[in-house]
């Protein structure tokens, strides 16, 4: 069954057990639910609004079915904007400008969100680890711990084998004071990278700041 198919059946099921009546706005196209069955089953509003999102779009692409998604119907244009914002923003952060380089990251970031949902998934997710890799060092740069830890809990999520991400979060989860987290992000780290300097190092100063705050030896 293909996967569009299926949320719609999926989401149709859920409303027909719960007994949520439905609406359909033929000006905006698209499904709507009482305001107070969304407060109460937002998972529900959630598969609604990305069912919208779909059907506008394919709505837009003016196709009954969507294109194959490759290479060849991948966004160019976009995807030079995209570039030149994370180059800028590159730039800003070799020039120490680290809170221009994390905007212009956001922006790069927002434009990929706006990519035709149809498009190739790993073209997008190319684009995405590689500005949110760059975000989130501008975010620890910027001491803004807490904005650095999404983005990494992110990119672990979408690049669980990459150990420099578990070294991003590691700092993050480090100075935010959740100083056992930080140690099992470096740890996790370098069960994929063993000789990795920068994680064993980072990993010797959480393993002194919890004896530190313990009291006790490991």
């Amino acid at each position: 069954m293909e996967p569009f198919v299926a949320k719609i059946i999926s989401c149709q099921t859920r409303l027909i057990i719960m007994n949520i009546p439905l609406r359909y706005d033929p000006k905006t196209k698209q499904v709507q639910m009482p305001p107070q069955a969304e407060v109460l089953v937002p998972q529900v509003k959630l598969e609604i609004d990305q069912l919208n999102t779909l059907t506008s779009e394919l709505i837009a692409a003016g196709t009954d079915v969507p294109q194959v998604p490759s290479v060849e119907n991948f966004n160019k244009d976009m995807s030079k904007m995209i570039k030149k914002l994370y180059e800028g923003g590159v730039q800003s952060f070799k020039q120490g400008k680290f809170e221009d380089s994390a905007k212009q990251f956001t922006v790069g970031i927002e434009m990929i969100s706006r990519r035709h949902k149809f498009e190739s998934f790993q073209g997008t997710l190319q684009e995405l680890s590689l500005l949110l890799m760059s975000r989130t060092d501008a975010f620890l740069k910027t001491k803004d711990y807490l904005k650095a830890f999404n983005d990494a809990d992110m990119l672990i999520g979408m690049m669980m084998c990459t150990p420099e991400n578990f070294l991003r979060r590691g700092v993050a989860n480090f100075f935010l004071g959740n100083y056992e987290a930080a140690r099992a992000d470096y740890q996790r780290g370098l069960a994929f990278d063993e000789n990795n300097k920068r994680l064993k190092v980072e990993l010797e100063i959480c393993l002194d700041k919890i004896l530190e705050e313990n009291g006790d030896e490991l």
